[in-house]
């Protein structure tokens, strides 16, 4: 009896690797496509921990109490200038005084934001408006501060560089933010992996992104936040 060869031919296994190559050349470019960039998902990072921060401050009665019937007039959310970073202690009186300066409730808004990251000097408890690299290796910058009792009661922008001092050290539309943060990119019109983006921090808790590709990053909820 003739035992029957099942071995595949050179010919054959060329054809399979041909296909094989094909294929490949065909599914990796959408696989990577769909993979989402370490930037991506930094900003994704940034933008919920500051949600997080932001909510957890503004529903915190004891760092920001309730004062729309206090005597000085209504108050929104962020503009209160008293108190101390650990949230125990208040000077003044809740339903006497003047409502303080726009200085001092930005001022009180840095040192718990700051703390709750884990970047406030724990020996001085003075914020800073560029502040040090967080554990994540993100930059942070407070800038344009302007809480008050109007409207969504004013708001501070927040900008953050996701991968620190490496480059491309840019934001959407060529912005380099090198007044907030420094060392900005010579040529961010022509960037595409963007790095740098802003939020605005409203005094009522809302969050609104600047950039458009934090904005695509994050995919951001319209009837959660408010959108700029």
């Amino acid at each position: 009896m003739k035992k029957s060869n099942s071995a595949f031919t050179l010919t054959e296994l060329l054809i399979a690797l041909g296909v094989i190559a094909i294929l490949c050349a065909i599914l990796l470019p959408v696989i990577f496509n769909l993979m989402p960039n370490q930037n991506t998902i930094m900003a994704k990072r940034a933008f919920y921990a500051t949600q997080s921060v932001v909510a957890e401050l503004i529903n915190s009665e004891s760092c920001y109490p309730d004062k729309t019937s206090s005597a000085e007039g209504k108050r929104v959310g962020f503009d209160d200038g008293y108190g101390y970073p650990n949230c125990t202690l208040w000077g003044g009186d809740f339903n006497t005084g003047t409502i303080e300066t726009e200085g001092s409730n930005v001022t009180k808004f840095k040192t718990l934001f700051e703390d709750k990251i884990g970047v406030l000097d724990p020996a001085t408890k003075v914020p800073t408006d560029s502040f040090t690299t967080t554990a994540d290796g993100m930059v942070w910058a407070f800038s344009n501060a302007g809480f008050s009792h109007t409207g969504t009661g004013g708001s501070i922008l927040l900008t953050v560089d996701v991968n620190g001092s490496d480059d491309p050290n840019c934001g959407s539309g060529g912005a380099n933010y090198d007044t907030e943060l420094g060392n900005g990119g010579a040529d961010c019109g022509s960037k595409t992996n963007l790095d740098r983006f802003q939020m605005r921090i409203y005094g009522d808790g809302g969050i609104s992104i600047v950039d458009d590709w934090a904005k695509d990053a994050v995919k951001v909820n319209k009837d959660i936040t408010e959108e700029e």
